[in-house]
């Protein structure tokens, strides 16, 4: 148990600090640093179209360590956060066209569209692996529908006025295509698949930096107590 522990006790630290000071980033670029108005929803401001999506990050930098954590990991879960994006791009643009609001088969067929279609690409080549592709293809499923489906349901890219804010949530029912808390998070698709790739992406590097600082302490001891290099006598 003790050896367990002195070998993940320096990733775990390492994955703790490096997941505190990015989450603090993200929040505050979103609801502080970049926005449209501050102390719109409370102390909260109205964030800008693009955002970090905190969510997504942790994703892809679990998908790393799930993959391995070398160069084939990190080359795998970039390729993922790519090809991933673009699925779900043909989702929001191919579903919708298909059927309109309030119809559901539209959305449903180009899922499983895009669904085959990963894994069809994952047979080309190893790197193409589907899993990586589904879970950032979810992600970015996950964000449209939290920020108001836009270009499914009308009006669902959000206001990013504080008038207008201010009166969905006060004169008007709150319904499908406002965004999350009351339309604060309502964004225009292009900008939930930018946000949210760029976010993916920063997962696995996240992941390589953990993983590099976790390694510091025994390359210190390693330096302190003078071990002695192969093919050389004391």
């Amino acid at each position: 148990m003790s050896d367990r522990l002195k070998k993940t006790g320096p990733l775990a630290i390492s994955i703790g600090v490096i997941a505190f000071l990015w989450s603090e980033f993200t929040l505050n670029f979103n609801l502080h640093w970049f926005t449209v108005a501050d102390g719109v929803f409370g102390k909260f401001g109205l964030p800008q179209s693009f955002q970090l999506v905190l969510p997504a990050t942790f994703v892809t930098w679990g998908l790393y360590y799930a993959l391995g954590a070398d160069r084939n990991a990190l080359r795998k879960t970039l390729i993922g956060c790519t090809t991933g994006t673009i699925g779900a791009i043909v989702i929001m643009t191919l579903g919708p066209s298909l059927a309109g609001l309030p119809n559901l088969w539209g959305l449903s067929l180009a899922i499983a569209i895009v669904g085959a279609g990963l894994v069809l690409l994952s047979t080309l080549t190893e790197e193409l692996s589907a899993a990586p592709a589904f879970a950032c293809a979810a992600s970015v499923l996950f964000w449209w529908f939290a920020t108001g489906l836009d270009n499914y349901v009308a009006g669902g890219h959000g206001p990013h006025t504080v008038a207008a804010l201010g009166l969905a949530l006060t004169t008007h029912p709150l319904a499908a295509g406002t965004g999350a808390l009351g339309g604060l998070f309502s964004t225009p698709w292009p900008w939930v698949a930018l946000s949210t790739w760029v976010s993916l992406l920063c997962g696995p590097l996240l992941g390589v930096v953990s993983r590099v600082l976790a390694g510091v302490p025994a390359r210190i001891s390693a330096s302190t107590t003078g071990q002695v290099r192969p093919g050389v006598t004391a």
